[in-house]
């Protein structure tokens, strides 16, 4: 017991040290920087780069970025001009975003401006549920009985990000992806008031879109919106299906069959052309944003391959499926993080 005791006091008294020193180490380090400050005020700016290059990892960003400006200072003040555009550059790469306040002295200025940093692609990835449902062309039924193509549940839909900017609120976005959209024929009433059919399709979808991206303003956090063409490529198409025998008296299940489920691909067109866009909001953090958008696509060529048409009646009782000619459209919510690319380049 007496042993347990003396060790938790000794791991207490550790990490007490521990925490003490690190304190002791960040006060030391804050000190130095008001120090640095001091001395390239008076003139003495020999020191200042070794006094510092030590505390760079221990300081937060507006510490660091004060760190910085002065080495940078020094070096210019000491002739060192290639050292202080070797600083100007690691201060960029870390943080590319940075620009020089009003206050900054024209030497400080005139090194950030020997250098031109522009963001040349951002990559990312975003995911998120997707709703598709369809819009009828042209009705095959051997009833009289309104039916819909409707969104059976939410799909999913994953896309890589690419955005490549044209100037800083212009770009041009593309998100290549999987998405598989659930959807379903719903009709309003029984047939003939004793038949209740369900009928649900889930198809699998790589898309290619191409975007024209509008960002309203230059700030942490930027609202956009875009619009453009996407290309899809069907890799799948399952459906399943099933007939309820309804008693007209009492609406009841009196006979059903099994779920009837088939590979409908080759009833489906393999290419689609959509038109669409959306809008969205990023939150930006140096390298990194991360973004949510709400996109909807319509598709300009019909779902049922030509020639397929599937309606007569035969279909029905034995497959538990009718087709129409119908067009899909979908509606996306997602979320996502992207890295943002920059060259930094050298200028004069």
């Amino acid at each position: 017991m007496i042993k347990v005791f003396l060790k938790i006091i000794l791991t207490t008294s550790l990490l007490v040290i521990v925490t003490a020193g690190s304190w002791a180490q960040d006060e030391n380090c804050l000190s130095k920087l008001d120090g640095s400050q001091t001395l390239l005020n008076t003139g003495l700016f020999e020191e200042i780069p070794s006094l510092l290059e030590d505390c760079m990892d221990l300081y937060d960003e507006e510490d660091k970025k004060k760190a910085y400006r002065l080495i940078i200072l020094a070096q210019y003040m000491n002739d060192d001009i290639e050292s202080a555009e070797a600083t100007m550059l690691s201060l960029l790469t870390e943080f590319p975003d940075f620009h020089p306040s009003v206050q900054d002295l024209t030497e400080f200025q005139f090194i950030f401006n020997s250098f031109s940093v522009n963001r040349s692609m951002d990559l990312g990835f975003s995911i998120g549920p997707s709703w598709t449902s369809g819009r009828i062309i042209e009705p095959y039924s051997p009833f009289q009985d309104k039916f819909t193509y409707r969104a059976a549940g939410p799909g999913l839909f994953i896309a890589a990000s690419i955005d490549v900017p044209v100037n800083s609120l212009v770009s041009i976005n593309s998100e290549p992806g999987f998405i598989l959209p659930w959807y379903e024929i719903r009709y309003e009433n029984a047939i003939n008031g004793i038949y209740s059919i369900e009928q649900s399709e889930t198809n699998s979808l790589i898309q290619l879109p191409v975007y024209a991206k509008f960002t309203f303003l230059e700030s942490k956090v930027q609202p956009y919106a875009k619009a453009g063409f996407m290309f899809g490529f069907l890799t799948g198409a399952k459906t399943q299906s099933k007939i309820e025998r309804l008693d007209p008296a009492t609406g009841q299940i009196i006979d059903a069959t099994e779920s009837i489920q088939r590979d409908h691909k080759e009833f489906r067109n393999q290419f689609y052309y959509f038109l669409g866009g959306g809008i969205g909001c990023k939150v930006n953090f140096h390298k990194y944003y991360i973004f949510t958008e709400v996109d909807y696509h319509i598709s300009l060529n019909k779902t049922l391959k030509k020639g397929t048409n599937r309606y007569d009646q035969k279909n029905l009782w034995t497959q538990g499926w009718i087709d129409s000619d119908f067009g899909l459209s979908n509606i996306s919510i997602r979320v996502g993080i992207a890295r943002s690319i920059y060259k930094i380049k050298k200028i004069r």
